[in-house]
């Protein structure tokens, strides 16, 4: 399995290989990558007699007569076959295509890539799993995985440079808490913000400026101001909320994320455990920053007191799927409670 870096010295060595794949969680590097195999091989003048799209509706037959087909002036016949659900393919179908990579043109290229299906090494079933070990003992594959933490501030800091701005990594982190970690979302998000900055550096103003929150990100927020016991504000807080049609039910969904992640992070610690050692326990990865937020949040905050705010929760979740109920007004009353419940220290 090939890395980005190897892909792209294969790439630059001229040395092609006759079948790519290119697959993963993170869909904007999937498509960037087919892409960057397309122009590498063509120059970027690609020729539409030599270039030919499928999708998964495409007929084999129209797959197997592209891929025997000889480049009309010039050197490569390119085929792309785009978001084919290859473990949904009739065995005889999975077979057939097999065939097609295997026989193609010396001139031929094939490019498989999943811009937009969801699959990945861990989740492919047995034909996706044989065409994976086929591409990469035959060819080049390439699973690109989901970026989290300094390596996705660090890749941020790089879309800021090749934009002609700067941005430090405490700012990229800032991005990250605001606007969530998709790709396609925060690369829209650094387009607007390397135009604003106009060649200077993109600052933590910016961000407040022209990042929309994420819903989750907001109901995190709105987590803090419970803890902080600041009840004007997370009342405003659910009032912006609900004016975006964000649902009762998924605020209350989201809050509940939030307090279970503030309770294993207080049990971790309360056992003499590093955060460090808490996320990689809890499956956070290299999101161990959201501990860290956390556990300076609840610092006025008891264990007894989390554990009563997570029953409130579970209460309202149960009533909001099994009864028809007042979304906006339940909110606001458990919003209340949990901040007089955040401000009870009588157990300790």
């Amino acid at each position: 399995m090939f890395t980005e870096s190897e892909l792209k010295k294969h790439l630059n060595s001229g040395h092609f290989s006759s079948v790519y794949l290119c697959f993963g969680e993170e869909k904007m590097l999937v498509k960037r990558s087919a892409e960057l195999i397309e122009k590498k091989i063509t120059g970027g003048d690609i020729n539409e007699f030599n270039y030919h799209v499928f999708d998964n509706d495409s007929q084999l037959s129209d797959i197997a007569f592209c891929a025997d087909m000889i480049p009309f002036m010039g050197t490569w016949n390119i085929l792309r076959i785009n978001d084919m659900d290859i473990d949904k393919l009739k065995k005889d179908d999975c077979e057939a295509l097999m065939k097609v990579l295997k026989n193609a043109s010396g001139q031929t290229v094939i490019i498989i890539a999943m811009p937009t299906l969801d699959v990945t090494s861990k989740t492919a079933k047995a034909q996706m799993k044989k065409l994976i070990a086929f591409v990469d003992k035959n060819g080049v594959c390439i699973e690109l995985s989901h970026r989290s933490g300094l390596a996705l501030e660090r890749d941020l800091c790089k879309w800021a440079k090749a934009g002609g701005c700067t941005m430090s990594e405490l700012t990229a982190h800032q991005l990250i808490q605001f606007a969530g970690e998709d790709l396609n979302r925060l690369n829209a998000e650094m387009k607007k913000l390397t135009a604003f900055a106009d060649g200077g550096e993109i600052t933590p103003e910016m961000i407040e400026l022209l990042v929309s929150k994420t819903a989750e990100a907001s109901v995190y927020d709105l987590f803090g101001l419970i803890a902080e016991g600041k009840i004007d504000k997370a009342l405003s807080a659910i009032d912006t909320l609900f004016y975006q049609q964000i649902s009762g039910v998924y605020i209350c969904t989201v809050l509940s994320g939030a307090y279970l992640d503030a309770y294993r992070a207080r049990a971790g610690a309360e056992a003499g455990k590093p955060t460090a050692v808490i996320a990689e326990d809890f499956g956070y990865k290299n999101r161990k920053w959201v501990l860290d937020k956390l556990l300076r949040q609840i610092r006025r905050v008891t264990t007894t007191a989390l554990r009563k705010s997570i029953d409130e929760l579970l209460e309202l979740q149960t009533r909001m799927v099994t009864e028809t109920v007042d979304e906006r007004m339940e909110i606001e009353s458990l919003i209340c409670r949990l901040v007089l419940i955040a401000e009870d220290r009588s157990d300790e």
